[in-house]
């Protein structure tokens, strides 16, 4: 029956025509779909859309579920889907009733007669038949089991094709200037740490129920994850070390979490002693109350409603540790008993990190790393990987957007990023990779600038183009000169 579905989908899909295709805004259903945005850069596909729920009306045991597909009418792919959920039905999707064909989706309660808006961003590996397919919405109302009862298609944007697409900026600023022949803003690539991340490995989780600190081998994974954790160490005579760090969940008092991640931490080095699984490394033991850090994963992989505030309050420096949980439970109840239920039981836990020799890699084995398992290189070592190949050529873009892929929440893997989505056109996923870095990382400045020109905002670029400049960015010296250049035209 999929099959089918499939096949008449692509054919519906076929006979919508160009027309629609290139739409900016769409509104269908009282939902306005708006800043659409469909764009290759590197390896990956990158979708963006704003979804504005402010008109809409939900029933309590219904829900909308808009799915975003990249098809040619002859090949499709489905991307994650938004499932706009009434009151009741939303209640069903936090008691974890959907398929495993949901689990992927975002899933978003409907406040009637209140202004709400979604963002929606998914990426997906390019392939070459994408150059010429169309981004298709569906639309389907579903009740019970989430089964739909009525659909819609529309063609919203058309997939630029790579061969022949330029960047924004470059365009308009050739445009702009035409006594240069190519004057594109020069990026600023950070240069991370060399050597091998010596590398401490993430190896193994275990899990405590809720207030306890007795390790039980049979709760959640536990067994698996002790099995997984002998073999590693008997397979290995390059281990160095071992650490565990105990983490409680949130919603406790916070010094009772303080003393309870402690306890957990000391419980698996007990368990790891008394067993003889370390042999003779050396075991170290940390805790902390919370894994925040966990939690913002999380969150940011979700993107459940209300995520990035959800996250503003974890990193709000105003806000106590010992308050973050209360008041997230306070602004946001119905995320809160969702993060509860599904997160909170596997942030009850004691990382094992284990710490083996630093490995030296030339080149060539750096290479054929970067194939096998790019997270057992530092981000130092893709980076001179990168190096090898010209900057800005194919080979360099799917280095450096694969370090971010790695390496998602460090600064400069991000910023690279950005520079990587900018050179590509794609300046939406640029302003998502430099959201939240410093803002007195000097690359940061500088790319920060060329996305200010991008949207015509000189006098913008042209401060950050000044402070990266005196940070040291030498790139930000030709970026200020053609500023100047396009301000004088523009006045």
């Amino acid at each position: 029956m999929k099959h089918i579905v499939k096949h008449l989908l692509i054919v519906c899909i076929a006979t919508l025509g160009i027309t629609s295709a290139i739409a900016q805004t769409v509104t269908t259903n009282n939902i306005t779909i708006k800043d659409i945005d469909i764009s290759q850069s590197g390896n990956r596909v990158y979708v963006y859309m704003a979804i504005d729920l402010s008109n809409a009306h939900i029933k309590s045991n219904k829900s909308l579920r808009i799915t975003p597909i990249i098809a040619d009418g002859n090949q499709m792919i489905q991307l994650p889907a938004v499932m706009i959920d009434g009151r009741r039905r939303h209640m069903v999707h936090q008691r974890g009733e959907i398929t495993p064909d949901e689990s992927n989706n975002i899933f978003v309660r409907r406040k009637n007669r209140t202004t709400q808006e979604v963002d929606y961003e998914a990426d997906v590996a390019y392939e070459a038949w994408m150059d010429n397919s169309e981004l298709i919405i569906r639309e389907e109302w579903c009740s019970c089991h989430d089964a739909p009862y009525a659909e819609e298609l529309i063609a919203v944007a058309q997939m630029p094709n790579s061969s022949t697409s330029a960047t924004t900026t470059e365009n308009n600023l050739a445009s702009a200037s035409p006594t240069t022949a190519s004057p594109t803003p020069k990026m600023a690539y950070a240069i991370p740490q060399a050597g091998s991340p010596s590398a401490t490995t993430h190896n193994a989780e275990i899990f405590f129920p809720i207030n306890k600190s007795m390790l039980n081998t049979t709760y959640m994974s536990n067994n698996q994850e002790i099995d997984t954790l002998r073999q590693l160490i008997a397979g290995s005579s390059e281990i160095t070390g071992i650490k565990l760090i105990g983490y409680a969940s949130p919603e406790g008092p916070y010094q009772f979490n303080e003393n309870l991640a402690a306890h957990r931490a000391n419980a698996v080095k007990d368990y790891m002693t008394k067993n003889n699984i370390a042999g003779s490394v050396p075991i170290t033991t940390e805790s902390a109350p919370i894994d925040w850090q966990a939690l913002k994963q999380k969150l940011t992989n979700s993107r459940i409603s209300n995520y990035l505030k959800i996250i503003a309050i974890i990193d709000d420096p105003q806000i106590k540790p010992a308050d973050k949980n209360s008041a997230i439970r306070r602004q946001y109840p119905v995320e809160y008993k969702f993060m509860f239920r599904t997160w909170y039981p596997k942030l009850r836990k004691t990382d094992i990190d284990i710490t083996h020799k630093p490995k030296q890699l030339d080149i060539a084995a750096a290479k054929q790393q970067l194939q096998v398992d790019p997270s057992q290189l530092s981000l130092g070592d893709i980076y001179m990987i990168a190096l090898t190949y010209e900057q800005g050529s194919k080979e360099w873009n799917d280095i450096i957007l694969l370090a971010v892929q790695t390496y998602p929440n460090v600064a400069e893997a991000r910023v690279n990023a950005a520079n990587v989505a900018m050179a590509n056109g794609n300046y939406t996923q640029a302003a998502a990779y430099l959201q939240g870095l410093p803002s007195n990382m000097p690359e940061a400045m500088n790319s920060r600038g060329i996305l200010a020109m991008s949207k015509g905002d000189y006098q913008q670029a042209l401060t950050l183009f000044e402070a990266a400049q005196k940070a040291g960015v030498s790139e930000a010296t030709y970026n200020i000169s053609l500023v100047k250049e396009l301000m004088s035209l523009k006045s």
